[in-house]
């Protein structure tokens, strides 16, 4: 499944979530939601829940809050992960024009020539010190700008208190009003002051994270995880009544969906060395979808060394999946097609592929995300009128 930006997807959300609060749009919004409805509300509160995907759902009762507010199922960008589609969700651009294209990128701007970057903390994959600061370095590869300066009302964005004023954050942020949290109350509470404030914001961007990092840790149907998404939709209903005659749109939605991955289906790139040493530098992307760079000369020994990895990956070429649009609509950015390198691994099922650089740590993830499977994909649109 790739994303349906025909209207169908987390960007023609943003479109529609813009057009609502007096914004130039970039596009026509979503297909098959009405949205007429939108530019009457006071405020409009968009809460991304980080990996609650649709099947995430399912771990819901049939009558809890999100499930009886569902009103539509969107697709999320590809690949479908955090930094791709949280940068979407704060500038209303597809990654084709962001430029960013999972956690870790590989980026020749900034001085950084060719090093590999997890983009949201900003840091070196490589352990060593960046050429810049990190703000020095994010003004450069992330050329887009947010869309809250360009709205005509005030925004809020809410978020973690670890992450609110990272360099990231700080950098996407910008023409809105930040305020951290700690836990889901803290998060329900901001959102409350929000819109009870004698002149509250008219968009207000809110971002949870702690389902996404229990789906990694312990996996997506976890006892944990199961717990952790009950306690958040049954405080999320407590919250829309105590809120209830305020004027305002809520809209929840996800950044991705989740799998499991079994240890057994993890391919170590070194494991395979014919395939490892074509390539120019680390892998990069996710391990549900994989951008490699492969040395000069060497694309028939990659080709070859491919052959053994057949079973669990379908390999493209980059600029196929560009010119396909894949990536999305929009202007692209100038360095995106470097940043995508020579090869793109789809994933099949339930497989995923790493490598490891001396000194990295081998994280085992249970849950993970990036991929094309429908369950990774489908994101659930949730609407109320509160």
């Amino acid at each position: 499944m790739w994303p349906d930006f025909e209207g169908g997807s987390i960007l023609d959300l943003m479109d529609s979530v813009v057009s609502s609060r007096g914004g130039a749009a970039g596009g026509a919004g979503l297909r098959d939601v009405d949205t007429s409805r939108w530019h009457a509300a006071r405020s409009v509160v968009l809460l991304v829940l980080d990996g609650v995907g649709m099947a995430q759902l399912d771990l819901l009762p049939e009558g809890s809050f999100l499930r009886r507010h569902l009103t539509a199922t969107l697709t999320s960008v590809f690949p479908s992960t955090t930094a791709a589609a949280i940068t979407t969700f704060m500038t209303a651009k597809a990654p084709a024009a962001h430029g960013l294209t999972g956690w870790h990128v590989r980026f020749s701007e900034a001085g950084l020539d060719g090093r590999t970057l997890a983009i949201l903390p900003v840091a070196a994959r490589d352990g060593g010190d960046l050429p810049c600061t990190q703000d020095e370095v994010l003004a450069q590869v992330c050329r887009v700008p947010p869309l809250f300066a360009s709205l005509p009302g005030s925004s809020q964005v809410i978020s973690p208190d670890e992450i609110v004023d990272s360099p990231f954050n700080l950098r996407h942020s910008v023409g809105a009003r930040r305020t951290g949290y700690s836990g889901v109350g803290g998060m329900l509470d901001a959102m409350h002051r929000a819109l009870r404030a004698p002149a509250p914001p008219s968009y207000v961007y809110a971002y949870w994270p702690d389902f996404d990092h229990c789906a990694h840790k312990r996996g997506t149907a976890s006892a944990e995880a199961r717990a952790l998404l009950r306690t958040l939709d049954e405080a999320l209903g407590r919250w829309a009544l105590s809120v209830a005659g305020s004027g305002a749109l809520l809209l929840v939605t996800a950044d991705h969906g989740f799998i499991d991955a079994p240890p057994q289906r993890l391919i170590e790139i070194e494991d395979f060395p014919e395939f490892a040493d074509c390539l120019d530098g680390p892998l990069s992307g996710e391990r549900r979808a994989v951008f490699c760079h492969v040395k000069p000369g060497r694309a028939g020994n990659f080709e070859r060394g491919l052959q053994a990895l057949e079973h669990a990956c379908v390999a493209w070429p980059s600029s196929e999946l560009l010119a396909a649009g894949r990536f999305g609509p929009g202007a692209v950015h100038p360095h995106l097609r470097e940043r995508l390198g020579d090869y793109t691994l789809e994933m099949k099922a339930d497989w995923t592929l790493r490598d490891t650089m001396p000194d990295e740590r081998r994280h085992r993830l249970i849950g993970v995300h990036g991929g094309t499977s429908s369950d990774e994909m489908r994101v659930p649109l949730v609407c109320c009128e509160l």
